[in-house]
């Protein structure tokens, strides 16, 4: 069935649960002031909510759609309670029960359309970097967090990947979880098929998906790491994990393995000696953002990321902030900078409330074009 179909089907499933308990309680006398502080409570559980789908623990998995529909109901409801409770307050009535669930369900319906629509939704974000290293300029597009079949059609990725391709950019990068747990060998294959004839250079990290890695949570092993190196050999992709590649005389790629990946994963520091041309404008492709600070040890000009989905829903990108991660957009680390993405899509249902998805379009030019 189609995964657009299935979240609607589990947001009427969670509006109806939250229906009945507010039926069940309907007759019991609560204050005004009661009534504001329970408002409240629904918007800090629809955050909960949230917060247990994007980064709770794996064993959730299977009720995680219905806490994301939940998600909707809640962040819906909370404001039109708390509004109407004010109202209340000031009028000294007695609400109705239809018509302030009407409103409510109409807001729902309003969150779930723009959430999915904004699911649907790539675009491309363009950014210019500028270094006296460079002496010509480069297009680079940066692609991360596909996470094909978790949620978005198939017909959506292709079309993405078209877009990309026809940039006709110096290179494609894939900056990890372009698969996921919920992928089948299919789709894995399929997906890698549509850079076959890309014209440039495609390169790939790995991100923390990518290898179903908890996939008994999920639909169970569909691919093998032998199968998903593979399919992406077959179709010219060639894998960057801890390793360099000059893209030209002016410019070297390092791509690092994924922190997921533990002992693994090679300290920044030692990969210095490894850099086939120190004095060119390093790029740094990491999945996880968090490595910045490590990666600075290289010697990186630029890092470019992915992994938060930019929050995904609201207002976990304003959260992850607030707790000091790098969760969105541009940062300056002593004269680097890192770019951090909002992913091509999400994850686990089509549903994304926050910024709006899309893929890097990366313009690198010498420091004298700028002025």
């Amino acid at each position: 069935m189609n995964i657009i179909v299935v979240f609607v089907l589990w947001f009427v499933a969670a509006e109806a649960l939250l229906t009945a308990v507010q039926l069940l309680l309907r007759k019991k006398k609560v204050k005004p002031a009661v009534r504001v502080v329970l408002a409240v409570v629904k918007v800090v559980l629809a955050v909960g909510c949230a917060v247990l789908v994007l980064a709770g623990p794996v064993f959730l998995r299977k009720v995680q759609p219905l806490m994301m529909a939940l998600y909707v109901a809640l962040l819906a409801d909370g404001p039109v309670d708390l509004v109407c409770a004010v109202i209340d307050a000031i009028r000294k009535g007695t609400r109705k029960f239809a018509p302030y669930k009407i409103i409510s369900l109409l807001c729902g319906v309003i969150v779930l359309v723009y959430g999915i629509w904004n699911m649907q939704t790539v675009k491309p974000t363009d950014h210019t970097y500028t270094s006296e290293k460079l002496t010509q300029t480069h297009t680079i597009v940066f692609a991360a967090d596909l996470h094909v079949g978790s949620a978005q059609p198939f017909e959506t990725t292709k079309k993405t990947v078209d877009a990309m391709i026809a940039l006709h950019p110096d290179c494609i990068i894939l900056g990890g979880d372009i698969t996921d747990d919920y992928t089948t060998k299919e789709e894995m294959e399929a997906t890698f098929a549509l850079f076959k004839d890309a014209g440039v250079p495609v390169y790939y990290i790995y991100g923390n998906h990518d290898l179903q890695g908890h996939a008994k949570y999920a639909i169970g092993l569909q691919y093998t790491k032998a199968e998903f190196e593979h399919a992406m050999a077959a179709n010219g992709i060639t894998i960057l994990a801890d390793a360099y590649e000059e893209l030209a005389p002016d410019v070297v790629l390092l791509g690092r393995q994924d922190f997921t990946a533990g002992d693994g994963r090679a300290d920044a520091a030692a990969l210095t000696a490894a850099n086939p041309n120190p004095d060119a404008y390093l790029v740094v492709i990491d999945h996880q953002p968090t490595g910045a600070k490590d990666n600075l040890a290289a010697g990186m000009d630029l890092q470019l990321s992915g992994h938060t989905h930019a929050g995904q829903l609201f207002p976990l990108k304003a959260l992850y902030a607030l707790i000091g991660g790098y969760v969105y957009g541009d940062y300056d680390l002593d004269g680097a900078t890192l770019n951090v993405s909002a992913g091509v899509c999400g994850w686990r249902m089509p549903l994304r409330t926050d910024a709006h998805c899309s893929y890097e379009v990366i313009t690198l030019k010498p420091a004298t074009a700028a002025n």
